[in-house]
């Protein structure tokens, strides 16, 4: 796996780290903000400030920790094949915490934010950079649509995220376009449409590949 203390994930670490500081220095204590979001698009969850902003962070440390197990306990094979995915995977997230915490910030000093939108625009973006390294990844366990059929043979593997690579590309500009223009209740289910479409699609292109090869 590539080395997590990259120059843009230290970029990125260091400006989640000021924008928390500045959320608790700019957000008045005893404030609660919004941490979830419901159907509707209004917020339906609160926690203390301190906590709130604090999700973030939670967040991309877990991710580092999950990635850096894996790369200490992983086959050192396996670890060069998910090399490129993992590390496409560990600064987009680590970059959409950042999207997410300056958001939050936003709201506790009183800004209109629509984090729906926000979140919507963040994914639209994630999607086109994850489908844009998948076609690129090798075979592995714990990087890319992991299923039997395309682990076990490295030409489903490639044609499945292929085809998948190019799905998330074309749901993440949808996504971002629908980011622009539909309201928030609305807005909703194209998000988990985008997000879902393209995996349940390819997972079903495999199986369906894997069964043709069987034939």
């Amino acid at each position: 796996m590539s080395p997590l203390f990259t120059p843009i994930r230290i970029a990125l670490l260091v400006a989640l780290v000021a924008v928390f500081i500045a959320g608790l220095v700019l957000v008045p204590a005893g404030t609660m903000l919004p941490v979830h979001w419901g159907i509707s698009g209004e917020p339906d969850g609160f926690l203390p400030r301190e906590w709130a902003l604090l999700i973030p962070l939670l967040m991309v440390a877990l991710v580092w920790v999950i990635f850096y197990g894996i790369g200490r306990v992983a086959k050192p094979s396996d670890v060069a094949a998910g090399r490129h995915s993992a590390g496409v995977v560990i600064t987009a997230l680590t970059g959409l915490a950042l999207v997410l915490e300056a958001a939050t910030v936003l709201i506790g000093i009183g800004a209109t934010v629509n984090m729906v939108q926000v979140l919507a625009l963040a994914l639209g973006v994630l999607l086109v950079i994850l489908g844009n390294a998948m076609p690129k990844s090798q075979p592995n366990s714990f990087a890319g649509l992991r299923l039997p059929s395309t682990l076990n043979d490295p030409a489903n593997w490639q044609a499945t995220h292929r085809l998948t690579g190019l799905l998330c590309i074309i749901a993440g500009i949808v996504l971002i376009v629908a980011a622009l223009l539909l309201p928030a209740p609305t807005l909703v289910w194209w998000l988990l449409g985008c997000v879902l479409v393209p995996i349940v699609i390819g997972v079903a292109y495999s199986l369906s590949y894997a069964r043709r090869q069987r034939t």
